[in-house]
């Protein structure tokens, strides 16, 4: 379970640089509304006067984050571990930015902008706890491997 968990979280990772990609290309502006739910006004100014005017810059850094994050995610040992803490910082701050959606009252902001980081924060916590003596690519080769056997095992014991 562990396993399919992790490979969750990285492919999360791994296929949301693709869409902030796009993003960029299309519509950077998507972005513009973050500032908006900020629990912390500050940085809501500060998302409106140095992000936004520098939107594809900051963009590309959290393409280049996710990737990074995502590959850590595949690996084993301590790589799986930098992954998680890099994940979870990342949606700790995502907590605080908020998820654009505009709220008028605090549940419904809680609801709509912060609960689903915490629930995502909940789940990688856990992991925290396991080893990963494997990468994802080690374990998917091993029962490909596994099953490669078996098959040239039963086509040996048919003949």
């Amino acid at each position: 379970m562990k396993n399919i968990a992790r490979s969750f979280f990285a492919l999360w990772y791994l296929l949301g640089w693709v869409v902030h990609l796009v993003v960029v290309v299309r519509g950077p502006q998507f972005y513009a509304p973050f500032g908006d739910t900020a629990l912390i006004p500050a940085f809501g100014d500060f998302w409106t006067a140095v992000v936004m005017p520098n939107i594809t810059l900051f963009a590309v850094l959290l393409m280049v984050f996710e990737l990074a994050v995502g590959m850590l995610l595949i690996g084993k040992g301590r790589q799986v571990k930098a992954g998680l803490a890099a994940s979870l910082l990342f949606n700790l701050f995502l907590v605080q930015l908020g998820l654009t959606v505009p709220a008028s009252d605090p549940v419904s902001d809680f609801v709509s902008n912060r609960l689903p980081n915490l629930v995502f924060i909940a789940l990688q916590i856990p992991l925290l706890f396991q080893r990963f003596d494997r990468s994802i690519p080690e374990i998917v080769l091993s029962k490909l491997r596994g099953r490669a056997r078996k098959h040239n095992a039963e086509i040996s014991g048919s003949n």
